[in-house]
């Protein structure tokens, strides 16, 4: 399927988590009586409003990270990265941040893979098991490109990566909940580290 068929129901369908901290914060979903849809860390709302999901990162304790699992992935980075148009660095900092290279990552909330991928939007991204590397860059590559012709601004894609096309629109920006904020921060802070990895054995695509 091309890019502009991915709706946008795939952006609230997207659940990551963050490998060095605790726990994610919790953001829970209302709808209002008027039919609005609400994002808070309330648990509790007035009567009326109505809960339609709870979104949360899951625990983690840190490890060590050796060379050899870091550098696993670096050819199905490649190749997403040559059919997607995203730079390879970019796609390498998203899975560090997502799931630490640990393949068979699940969160909380059922998120799936390197690049924590939800089982709704896997089918939307055409990927049958979110647990085979390949298939799991590719989706989540795929799904970065189609960010990146939504938004000109990096932050505003990773942003929209982890909480969602709508919240950044909604929001004008990246959405004022603490796990986005902190998500956003760490792959920049990544993002140099592997732009400079790869640079010696490829060129680097422009981030759009």
């Amino acid at each position: 399927m091309a890019h502009f068929r991915l709706t946008a129901l795939i952006t609230g369908l997207l659940a990551v988590s963050l490998p060095g901290y605790a726990e994610a914060d919790t953001i829970y979903k209302f709808r209002s009586p008027d039919g609005t849809m609400l994002f808070t860390d309330r648990q509790e709302m007035p009567s009326g409003y109505e809960l339609l999901s709870v979104r949360k990162g899951w625990s983690y304790t840190p490890r060590a990270l050796s060379a050899d699992l870091r550098d696993l992935y670096d050819p199905e980075i490649r190749l997403a990265s040559h059919s997607y148009g995203v730079e390879p660095g970019l796609i390498k900092a998203v899975i560090h941040a997502e799931s630490l290279f640990d393949r068979n990552a699940t969160s909380r909330v059922g998120a799936q893979g390197l690049m924590q991928l939800m089982p709704q939007t896997a089918s939307f991204l055409e990927v049958s098991n979110s647990f085979d590397p390949r298939q799991n860059i590719a989706g989540g590559t795929r799904f970065l490109s189609y960010l990146m012709e939504r938004f000109d601004n990096i932050e505003h894609v990773l942003a929209a990566y982890n909480a969602g096309e709508g919240n950044v629109r909604r929001y004008g920006g990246i959405p004022p909940f603490d796990e986005t904020r902190r998500y956003v921060k760490k792959v920049l802070e990544l993002l140099p580290r592997y732009r400079e990895h790869f640079s010696g054995t490829e060129q680097t695509l422009a981030v759009r």
